[in-house]
């Protein structure tokens, strides 16, 4: 029978360092995208879907693969949370 399985383990992440390399990943992908937005703070979310800001943003240089997949895991994450 196995032991008692640890604080640092989460069932989804598996241990507590899994968890901390998926935070540092989303972390240097948010300051990427908080750099291409001019460093402004980041809006109140029921501000932000009523708002009307068309200006296309380019990013310089673009984005990777591995960028637009961790954006695309957040933004799962985030509709989750609701």
């Amino acid at each position: 029978m196995p032991g008692p399985v640890s604080d640092s383990y989460d069932p989804e992440w598996g241990t507590s360092f899994n968890a901390h390399c998926i935070k540092e990943a989303l972390d240097g992908v948010y300051a990427r995208l908080s750099k291409i937005l001019g460093n402004q703070p980041p809006m109140d979310i029921r501000v932000l879907v009523d708002a009307h800001l068309p200006k296309p943003i380019g990013a310089s240089p673009a984005l990777t693969e591995k960028e637009w997949r961790l954006l695309r895991f957040a933004v799962e994450r985030a509709k989750d949370s609701i």
